[in-house]
């Protein structure tokens, strides 16, 4: 099959073909990003660290005093070294944690491939009633107006849209339910008691940055008929909307 790829500066204007597979995943600029850049920043902090906290340890009103001059004590060199390979390796870290979470995609003119960290998950293209942009999230629709698959996505988003028409996928300029959603007051009578319970377990989820958690909830709040979004801190609902 043909491999139509939208990266940064390798076509990633131009419109997949019909009928081969469409690759979208990380542009080169931000996968060097990503890949050198936060492990050379994570250096360098490890090697600014130490003169950073001798500089704070002179404050009269100082949280962790005793651990703030113990890194600022860190003057041999081979110390430094050390706290820069941490600062080298949490940088490096952190780039494949934030590459994991992205969505990357493979389009064909009957399905379209999925995959977050090692979550693949395929859809057949007539089980898609819409694809949009909302936020930074790529979001696909089902027939009922629920929500297939939400979350951060690696392509541009011209490159997106570009592959997403190529295929024939019903590519949207906006969330087309978006006037229906309303914001989570809890004991709304608005909606039934599970829902609500399912609500605040999400809120929590989201305080303690659980996001897988946080997913399976909204999950479940589809399988009792809702929709369930984020804006800012607060979480937003609706109900379905079953196309007759």
């Amino acid at each position: 099959m043909l491999d139509e790829r939208f990266r940064e500066g390798e076509g990633a204007g131009q419109e997949g073909t019909r009928g081969g597979t469409t690759a979208l995943g990380h542009p080169r600029g931000d996968l060097l990003l990503l890949l050198i850049g936060f492990p050379v920043v994570g250096l360098a902090l490890g090697l600014a660290l130490p003169r950073l906290a001798r500089w704070a340890s002179g404050s009269p009103v100082l949280p962790w005093r005793d651990t703030v001059e113990f890194v600022g004590g860190l003057d041999a060199l081979w110390q430094t070294g050390l706290v820069m390979a941490a600062g080298l390796a949490a940088g490096a870290v952190l780039a494949f944690m934030a590459l994991a979470e992205d969505l990357t995609l493979e389009l064909t003119d009957t399905e379209v491939r999925i995959k977050r960290g090692d979550e693949p998950r395929t859809f057949e293209r007539t089980d898609v009633s819409a694809v949009f942009i909302d936020g930074k999230e790529l979001v696909l629709l089902d027939a009922d107006s629920g929500e297939l698959v939400r979350g951060g996505h690696a392509p541009r988003a011209a490159a997106l849209a570009g592959a997403f028409r190529a295929h024939g996928y019903p590519w949207r300029d906006g969330d087309p339910y978006a006037s229906l959603f309303h914001r989570w007051i809890p004991g709304t009578p608005d909606l039934p008691a599970e829902v609500h319970a399912l609500l605040a377990a999400r809120k929590a989820a989201l305080k303690r940055d659980a996001g897988q958690d946080a997913r399976d909830l909204t999950g479940m709040a589809r399988g009792l008929g809702y929709v369930v979004r984020d804006e800012g801190k607060d979480q937003y609902w609706r109900a379905l909307v079953t196309r007759a």
